[in-house]
């Protein structure tokens, strides 16, 4: 091997192994974040639990904040590319919104507790940073992905709604873990809610329900 194949080769080498410390320094950083929180994890914890030195963390992150909105952008990232790869072939709101909400259950049970704190805690801790609000507002995403190539009605502000329903299956899920509802019952009554209330915006008419827990209303007496 002459002297510019061997730098060639040296300079593969070293590349391999700066990925490698930071894959590794990312993974150290999700597992902190998540068990610990972000205010009690310290950088040279991150470094320690990826076996590299404190110095070294400051190679791959301007600081700890930087590390956690890296670690929340790849969780971000992780559950769009599942989100995108299920959705293949699926088309109509209804089956759509189920594959997604099938997808951020799944997610959820693989990896307790991190997209908790990837999707709640960035503008918390850093409210002046552009990245932070980056993350946060691709969850105004979430509707149009639902929709695929559908129109939604021209009333909706589909980010403003996209961002209520976030909220809503947040607190909603809370609900259906503390009373033990069924992940599929959780899904069955977001999707017809929320295609019942695109129906109603789209036709000017409210939509049927014959689920038998559906709730009749009554006259008064």
């Amino acid at each position: 091997m002459d002297v510019a194949s061997n730098a060639i080769a040296t300079s593969r080498e070293l590349s391999g192994r700066r990925l490698d410390t930071g894959r590794r320094l990312l993974k150290a950083a999700r597992q902190l974040f998540v068990e610990r929180g972000y205010h009690a994890t310290r950088p040279q914890d991150i470094a320690r639990a990826a076996g590299v030195a404190t110095g070294t963390f400051y190679l791959y992150f301007a600081d700890k904040e930087a590390a956690f909105l890296a670690f929340a952008e790849q969780v971000q990232h992780q559950l769009t590319a599942e989100y995108q790869a299920n959705l293949i072939g699926i088309v109509g709101l209804e089956d759509r919104l189920t594959v997604i909400l099938r997808t951020l259950a799944s997610f959820a049970a693989r990896y307790p507790g991190v997209l908790h704190v990837a999707s709640s805690d960035p503008i918390a801790v850093a409210p002046d940073e552009p990245r932070a609000w980056r993350i946060y507002d691709r969850l105004g995403e979430f509707l149009s992905l639902a929709l695929g190539g559908e129109r939604a009605a021209s009333t909706f502000d589909l980010e403003l709604v996209s961002h209520a329903l976030c909220g809503f299956i947040g607190a909603a899920s809370a609900f259906a873990a503390r009373k033990s509802v069924a992940i599929d019952v959780l899904i069955d009554n977001v999707v017809r809610f929320v295609s019942g209330a695109l129906h109603a915006a789209q036709t000017g008419l409210p939509a049927s329900s014959s689920h038998p827990n559906a709730t009749e209303r009554r006259r008064p007496a």
